[in-house]
């Protein structure tokens, strides 16, 4: 006999923390920072595929159910028509199955029909959740690698400037600052370096030169120190090594530090046989590396003008 209990329309009701009738929130994505947003979506996206995986069972359960009423409808129509006594009990059990069927099968159709209209809604649900967790992990990536970007760029050009200082503070130890010494061995107070066409010029000036590079300093001071053992008898001089000795020793003062000044400048400036003298190229070599400038921007001015007719302007050095 075909029992109602396994008809149940109960199971019609929301099921439970349904998030229907609760759409996301474009406020949503302003705040938190993107890992409590994503931990947030990634909850939310378990919850409704959770929800989802339940309709989609509770309609499975309901078309096995539909079907179970629908094979017993064919059944108790089949032994109906097989009865040789009418009359009986069994035959109005049989009728009143037959005839209760119409019913079931409404309710039933309508039980699964609005199980599959929750799993559609759920579905479309999960695809917004699933859009906006895409947008947001997109938005991160990008935002990651705009961040790597302007590091990146910015590590760049902080080394093309420390290396453009560096080149242009050895031009000016090397090729400039040595010729500010003029024919009498004088420091000039500044020197003007003019391009051949007349539109580009280089102001040189030494007014705050110092050594700043002790360690480099020492290390010139014991070469010079050995240059002096090798002639400790001034009387022995060598006519053309006795200059370059005076020279040499006019460069320290109480044998501690090296005095900046013209006779500095003008041992930059010479021309030291490495072979003859080792001990005073290796120290001329450490003093060219041991002098800094505070601020370059003090020592050399750069200007351009368009036309020779035109004033010199200023260019910008930092």
């Amino acid at each position: 006999m075909l029992e109602r209990d396994w008809i149940n329309t109960q199971t019609l009701a929301q099921p439970a923390n349904s998030t229907r009738n609760k759409p996301m929130s474009k406020s949503t994505s302003t705040g938190g920072g993107f890992k409590t947003l994503k931990t947030e979506l990634e909850r939310k996206k378990r919850t409704v595929s959770k929800q989802l995986n339940q309709l989609r069972a509770e309609e499975k359960r309901s078309r096995a159910r539909w079907t179970k009423g629908y094979l017993a409808f064919l059944g108790a129509a089949t032994q109906l028509s097989d009865l040789k006594h009418h009359g009986t009990k069994k035959e109005r059990g049989l009728v009143a199955k037959i005839k209760d069927w119409p019913k079931q099968t409404i309710e039933l159709t309508k039980e699964r029909d609005a199980f599959r209209d929750q799993i559609r809604t759920t579905e479309g649900e999960l695809v917004v959740i699933a859009t906006e967790h895409a947008l947001l992990v997109e938005k991160e990536i990008n935002d990651t690698k705009t961040t790597d970007e302007i590091v990146t760029q910015v590590l760049a050009l902080n080394d093309a400037v420390v290396r453009a200082a560096s080149d242009r503070e050895e031009c000016l130890n090397r090729h400039i600052f040595p010729r500010l010494i003029d024919e009498h061995g004088n420091l000039r107070s500044q020197l003007s370096f003019t391009s051949s066409d007349g539109l580009n010029r280089v102001v040189a000036m030494v007014n705050t030169m110092t050594i700043v590079r002790g360690d480099l300093a020492a290390e010139a001071k014991l070469e010079i120190e050995r240059f002096f053992d090798r002639f400790k008898q001034e009387a022995n001089l060598d006519a053309k090594v006795k200059p370059l000795y005076e020279l040499t020793r006019q460069l320290l003062v109480e044998k501690t530090n090296f005095k900046v000044g013209p006779d500095l400048y003008r041992f930059l400036a010479m021309h030291v046989d490495a072979d003859v003298f080792p001990e005073l190229a290796t120290a001329q070599t450490l003093l060219r590396q041991s002098i800094r400038s505070e601020k370059t921007s003090k020592y050399i001015r750069i200007y351009k003008r368009k036309s020779v007719t035109e004033n010199w302007v200023p260019v910008p050095q930092s």
